[in-house]
């Protein structure tokens, strides 16, 4: 009876679901009021201290819309696709060691950052099928994009997640994590600039944004969505920024890892996870900011011309340096 207490408040509450999505809406604050600040804008200022209550006030404002399903749609994908893909997010995110270990606890498991990155692409294949069953060119050619971006993206990004993998000797996260006495950044920045590039196309920020760029396609796979369905869409849109970014901390920057003032330690790998994880979204920020959206071809030329092969130089000169690192990491 106590495990399943523990079992369903790790699940439900904290880690795992409630405090998820109060995290997702706290790094959309953050993402927006980072956007604002380099496009000398306010952001959210109304809706609570700062506007932090704004991400709220949006999805109450989208659930409460008329939730409209158009005639000339495949309804049972229009209507299960974002579904789909918010599920595939969560469930992924249950895998990342938040507070020193899985949401699920002893779920951890060798291979399980291949299982990670499996969900993230099913989820995008559910992204895709959102627009491909709208039957709008727009949602079309949007959709689209998504399939030939996350496809061709997911090859480095594979390659890339590896060479800390390698460092660890381990594809489990929590193993990966725990590894890092000197956080891999430091050993194999390379590998971390390039893995942030990468990423910034999984998640289609500026430069990448072409699946849903409004200058061009109006809104690409969403166009038809509203209510409801587009709150999914925008929280799966969240949810995937929140796993990228968490990849990020715990393959390059030691996850919850850090020092213990005072207290329980639990609380202190919360605290250090967000912290980093925050500083993550940052950069991504950064670079969405100061980036001009890239053309189709120019996305598609720069993964396979570029991305691909420096990924697998990185992997090999990981491999090639390991026994060298391997003093320092102990």
């Amino acid at each position: 009876m106590a495990l399943d207490l523990i079992f369903l408040v790790r699940t439900l509450v904290f880690p795992g679901f409630i405090f998820l999505l109060v995290l997702v809406l706290f790094f959309d604050w953050f993402e927006r009021k980072v956007a604002a600040r380099f496009q000398n804008r306010m952001g959210p200022s109304y809706a609570g201290p700062f506007g932090i209550l704004q991400p709220i006030a949006d999805y109450i404002k989208l659930f409460s819309k008329e939730d409209i399903t158009p005639k000339q749609t495949n309804k049972l994908l229009f209507v299960a696709a974002p579904i789909l893909a918010f599920s595939f997010f969560v469930f992924a995110l249950f895998y990342i060691p938040i507070d020193g270990s899985n949401v699920i606890l002893n779920s951890s498991f060798e291979g399980d950052l291949l299982l990670v990155l499996l969900l993230v692409t099913l989820a995008n294949f559910g992204i895709f099928l959102s627009g491909w069953a709208s039957l709008n060119p727009y949602s079309g050619i949007g959709a689209t994009r998504v399939l030939t971006q996350f496809l061709g993206y997911d090859i480095p990004l594979i390659l890339l997640a590896i060479g800390p993998a390698f460092l660890a000797k381990s594809l489990s996260i929590v193993n990966i994590t725990a590894s890092q006495s000197i956080p891999f950044v430091l050993l194999i920045p390379w590998s971390c600039a390039l893995f942030i590039i990468v990423l910034q196309a999984e998640l289609e920020k500026d430069p990448f944004d072409i699946p849903h760029a409004e200058t061009e396609i109006v809104g690409g796979y969403e166009t038809e969505y509203s209510g409801r369905k587009l709150a999914f869409i925008k929280l799966s849109e969240d949810f995937q920024f929140l796993i990228g970014a968490a990849l990020v901390t715990v393959l390059f920057l030691g996850g919850s890892n850090g020092p213990v003032l005072f207290g329980m330690p639990e609380i202190w790998h919360i605290f250090w996870f967000i912290v980093k994880t925050l500083g993550v979204v940052f950069v991504l920020e950064y670079v969405g900011n100061v980036a001009a959206r890239l053309r189709i071809d120019q996305v598609v030329h720069g993964n396979w011309k570029l991305l691909i092969p420096l990924s697998v130089l990185s992997l090999a000169l990981t491999i090639g340096i390991e026994p060298l690192l391997r003093s320092v990491i102990g």
